[in-house]
C-alpha cells in the first residue's frame, strides 16, 4: 500500500521546498482544494513505471483486438524479423 501524504494546493505555491521534501519521503503527495483532491505528486521513477504499465496494457489490448479479428494475420517474432531482413537487409 502506498504511503500518501495530503496537503492543501496552496502549499505547493507557498512552500514548494517542503512539498518537494514530502514527495521524497512519501510515495505520493495528494494536493487538495477545499477538501477535494485535485492533483497527485509522485516521483519521476514512479511516473516512469506507471507510464510503462499503461503502455504495456495498451499493447496487450491491441494484441487481443487483433487476435479476435478474422481479417488480421499475426506473424511470429521470427517471421517479423525475417520480413524486415528481406526488406531492409537486416
Amino acid at each position: 500500500m502506498y504511503d500518501v501524504h495530503v496537503r492543501p494546493e496552496r502549499e505547493l505555491r507557498n512552500n514548494f521546498s517542503e512539498i518537494s521534501k514530502l514527495n521524497k519521503k512519501y510515495d505520493a503527495v495528494v494536493l487538495t482544494n477545499r477538501g477535494k483532491g485535485t492533483h497527485v505528486l509522485i516521483n519521476f521513477d514512479e511516473f516512469k513505471e506507471y507510464e510503462n504499465f499503461r503502455h504495456n496494457r495498451y499493447l496487450l489490448q491491441k494484441i487481443k483486438e487483433a487476435e479476435s479479428d478474422p481479417d488480421v494475420r499475426l506473424l511470429s517474432h521470427e517471421d517479423v524479423w525475417a520480413a524486415l531482413g528481406e526488406k531492409y537487409g537486416l
